[in-house]
């Protein structure tokens, strides 16, 4: 069981797939009131919807200002800088987020950083998905409005043949 904080990205991802119960596979999932807030934003049914084992964290104010200053920066957006925050406090297994900037930054600050489609592969490689299902799982990713380049799709599709090889 690992412990993981994600940021908007693969949440709203991963729920366009019909995967998000996927992430329940991890362990515990945390997110900061931030992306809890964006979540809600992007779709009116995500407060009831939200699954029980998502927990929501309020930064300390603190942590608050930490974020803010992330924020303000123009490094990242405040759903981001507030799950690197709340990742640094939390000692987490991984930091979850499909934003090319949020992985820099996180990986600069020493959190080990993968997105919906480590996740995908991650879930296959463990045991929770058969082949078909992992393949299906990436092509439906592939059909969100999560941008993966031919080349990246291709290296999962190759990686998923070494699991399963």
């Amino acid at each position: 069981m690992k412990t993981v904080v994600c940021d908007t990205g693969p949440i709203l991802h991963l729920r366009e797939a019909g995967l998000l119960d996927l992430l329940s596979k991890i362990g515990r999932v945390f997110i900061p009131r931030m992306v809890d807030m964006e979540l809600a934003e992007v779709d009116d049914s995500w407060k009831g919807q939200k699954p029980p084992w998502i927990f929501v964290e309020t930064l300390s104010p603190a942590e608050f200002s930490q974020a803010e200053a992330i924020h303000s920066s123009g490094l990242l957006h405040p759903g981001e800088s507030e799950a690197v925050i709340l990742a640094q406090r939390l000692k987490v297994d991984w930091l979850l987020t499909d934003d090319a900037a949020a992985r820099v930054f996180a990986s600069t600050v020493g959190l080990e950083v993968h997105g919906s489609l480590g996740l995908v592969l991650w879930t296959a490689a463990v045991g929770y998905l058969q082949y078909a299902e992992a393949k299906s799982a990436i092509d439906r990713l592939a059909q969100s409005s999560l941008w993966i380049s031919q080349a990246t799709l291709e290296k999962a599709y190759k990686a998923l043949d070494e699991i399963y090889g």
